[in-house]
């Protein structure tokens, strides 16, 4: 299957199922219409195909791991939330529409971020015939794989180096922790919770782990080079803002072709690690090469 098709309809299976299971009667309207658009339609939804790609790998059926994919997409919709509010990056766009605190507020833009993230997870831990499938023991170890991935040493850590690091001489290691805490750690996340819902071995863990990390690191380096050379409408966003806000890129001490190199080397350490392993992974080799070759 092409994978840009393989990716499409996970989305659509994702948004459908997302449409289906994210009805609470009893919440504020306002705050549910918010939360639905800022997770439903739009994206590429590129985590939840790690997640299912992973766990085919291992035999899981696609329709058993939506309700873990589906949260992950929310989990990672709350950081996007957040990440557009005045107080961060300042962004008024987001998948080609307007971000959640332009369409609905300030306020609810913190609120249904904070309703994303505790509602990506009650979505997969709701789900009683996922649970039963994955057994306790698993379920711990997905909640804590995503929880490290979110901590102070993953995704928030690296979203506060993220800001203290604008305008300043950064160098490449600073720039790299930036890139594995703020957005590699979530992209491994996904792998990892797949291939533990698949029994994965410890070396299978291991290699993966590596692959996701490196993967990672490949998809901020590649949305780094396409802030500067792709405009707003292709983007979804506000093209230009890495250069605006001063942030701290490979882009920034290399320049567009230097950097282009680091990502193809990045990405030819991650295909040697998949090429290593027992297992064929050919669909998570695809959705790598994808996220570095995408034009948005």
């Amino acid at each position: 299957m092409d994978i840009i098709q393989y990716i499409n309809e996970n989305a659509i299976l994702l948004d459908n199922h997302l449409e289906q299971r994210l009805i609470f009667p009893e919440a504020p309207t306002r705050l549910m219409e918010a939360l639905r658009y800022g997770v439903i339609g739009g994206g590429k939804k590129i985590r939840a195909s790690l997640c299912l790609a992973t766990g085919e790998a291992y035999g899981i059926k696609r329709e058993d791991l939506l309700s873990l994919a589906g949260g992950i997409e929310m989990i990672h919709s709350f950081s996007l939330v957040h990440d557009d509010l005045p107080e961060m990056d300042n962004d008024d766009y987001r998948r080609g529409k307007y971000s959640l605190h332009k369409a609905f507020g300030g306020a609810m833009g913190i609120l249904a971020g904070d309703a994303l993230l505790v509602e990506g997870f009650r979505f997969f831990l709701s789900d009683s015939q996922f649970c039963k499938m994955v057994n306790n023991t698993k379920l711990i170890r997905i909640l804590k794989v995503l929880l490290d991935a979110l901590s102070v040493e993953g995704m928030v850590g690296g979203q506060v180096l993220d800001i203290d690091l604008e305008g300043t001489d950064a160098d490449e290691d600073q720039i790299m922790d930036i890139y594995r805490m703020k957005t590699a750690r979530f992209i491994q996340a996904p792998i990892l919770c797949g291939a533990i819902v698949g029994s994965a071995n410890k070396k299978e863990l291991n290699d993966l782990e590596r692959f996701g990390l490196l993967t990672g690191q490949c998809f901020q380096i590649k949305d780094d080079l396409l802030d500067v050379t792709q405009p707003s409408g292709v983007l979804g966003k506000t093209a230009g803002k890495d250069i605006e806000q001063k942030k701290a890129t490979l882009v920034g001490i290399y320049g567009m072709n230097e950097t282009q190199k680091i990502m193809e080397s990045l990405f030819r350490e991650a295909e040697a690690v998949l090429k290593q392993t027992s297992r064929s992974f050919s669909l998570l080799r695809e959705i790598a090469h994808f996220i570095i070759t995408r034009h948005h």
